[in-house]
């Protein structure tokens, strides 16, 4: 499957998981004795049934047994295991030998090994009007795959000849979860990057399966329908380095290369699959999002006009907040704190401002809150959440008009305020 066919099935196997876990939500309550059961045409209660010739069940006769629950829906991630209980109460007039037994479903999928059901008893004689227990255990080999499983557990040898389904049953699914090989230091990289400039950041790897695995990384974005892929990036733009080997418990780094096109504005929205062992992806192993929005450095600055009719002091406070968010993955270019070129003309006369002091504040978080451990190291435990940076100018005020000019450096946004009187 090639990646763009790979990025549009995306969306339907959402579809297809939601659907799961609403027939789960739905279905997996224990069944109830007095419930009626429909097979086609027909409505069936608990009891035993005659030849029918209306369209619904024909053949010889047979009894429908009480089975509780009637659906068990299971997710395990392999190499684990699960056991639930399942009564079945005998309904005819006289004793039954009961030696449940797997069976296809006609939308079975997935190569679903027997072995890996146990019941217990394997039979079990029933009298009229009792109670059976029977214990189901469905245990996971670690080496499967990603996949749901479908069966039915047959009670009695009893068959609908139109559905070819067995009449005493119940339906297991079994969604399995294969154990993922591969740990990425993130999960998402998003970053604002300025038109024309190259970028490059570093995500660490690590081999979390007890073997030797391969890797082979490559980029799509995401081009279905509603998809959002403005900016004028190419999914082979993207440059990406990483060795194609990880030995068992080895931690290793990718580099990724980003060169923004001159003229970029708008976003790239688009994932990194890893391609371990060449497999397909089922969700076991993690992919990296990215997410880059581009913008195109001002050429001209912003101006504000404001009157006075006074001689009291002017002062101008110009603020930015800034903050890495790449969380330290970006390597070039380095982040730069903001910075301002600020002008001020009174009635069109240039004016000389002081500029009185600079102040940076922010919090601080420790003990590794934005990656995994395995990843820190000393230059990562601390991390700023936001810097707020305020520039702060005086001037001696004069009746008239002013013009204030601000041309931001390395700050996608800012703040001002203009102070007339002495400030607090």
């Amino acid at each position: 499957m090639n990646k763009n066919n790979r990025v549009k099935v995306i969306p339907r196997l959402l579809g297809v998981l939601l659907c799961l876990v609403l027939i789960q939500a739905a279905c997996a309550q224990p069944g109830n004795s007095d419930k009626e059961l429909t097979f086609g045409n027909v409505t069936c209660g608990n009891g035993t049934y005659e030849n029918v010739t209306d369209g619904g069940i024909s053949g010889e006769n047979f009894t429908v047994h009480t089975i509780d629950p009637t659906y068990y829906y299971s997710c395990l991630i392999a190499g684990n295991s699960e056991t639930f209980t399942v009564y079945f109460k005998n309904e005819g007039n006289e004793a039954l030998n009961v030696a449940p037994k797997l069976a296809d479903t006609v939308y079975a999928s997935g190569d679903f090994d027997e072995s890996w059901i146990t019941i217990c008893p394997t039979n079990a004689t029933v009298e009229s009007g009792a109670v059976q227990q029977f214990t189901v255990e469905v245990k996971i080999p670690r080496d499967a795959e990603s996949v749901s499983y479908q069966k039915v557990i047959a009670f009695t040898d009893d068959l609908l000849p139109d559905y070819a389904g067995y009449v005493n049953s119940m339906n297991l699914d079994v969604s399995v979860q294969a154990i993922p090989e591969l740990e990425v230091q993130t999960t998402s990289l998003s970053d604002t990057v300025e038109a024309g400039k190259e970028y490059e950041y570093s995500i660490k790897l690590r081999n979390i399966a007890d073997r030797d695995i391969t890797i082979d990384p490559e980029t799509a974005s995401y081009d279905y329908d509603g998809s959002y892929n403005t900016l004028a990036l190419s999914d082979d733009a993207i440059v990406i380095s990483a060795p194609s080997v990880l030995k068992a418990g080895e931690i290793a780094s990718m580099t990724i290369k980003v060169p923004v096109p001159k003229n970029a504005t708008g976003s790239y929205n688009g994932y990194i699959y890893m391609n371990v062992d060449g497999k397909a992806n089922d969700g076991s192993n993690p992919q990296i999002g990215l997410y880059f929005t581009a913008v195109q450095r001002p050429t001209v600055p912003y101006v504000k006009t404001f009157n006075t009719n006074s001689n009291d002091p002017i002062t101008i406070e110009v603020s930015a907040d800034y903050y890495d968010q790449t969380m330290g993955l970006r390597t070039s270019p380095e982040i730069k704190e903001p910075s301002f070129n600020v002008d001020l003309k009174s009635n069109s006369n240039p004016v000389k401002m002081s500029l009185t002091k600079t102040t940076q504040s922010t919090n601080v978080n420790t003990g590794g809150y934005y990656f995994p451990a395995w990843s820190m190291d000393n230059n990562t435990i601390y991390q700023n959440c936001g810097i707020h940076y305020v520039e702060t100018y005086t001037v001696k005020g004069a009746p008239g008009k002013w013009e204030l000019s601000i041309m931001p450096e390395n700050a996608e946004s800012f703040g001002y305020s203009i102070t007339v009187g002495e400030s607090k």
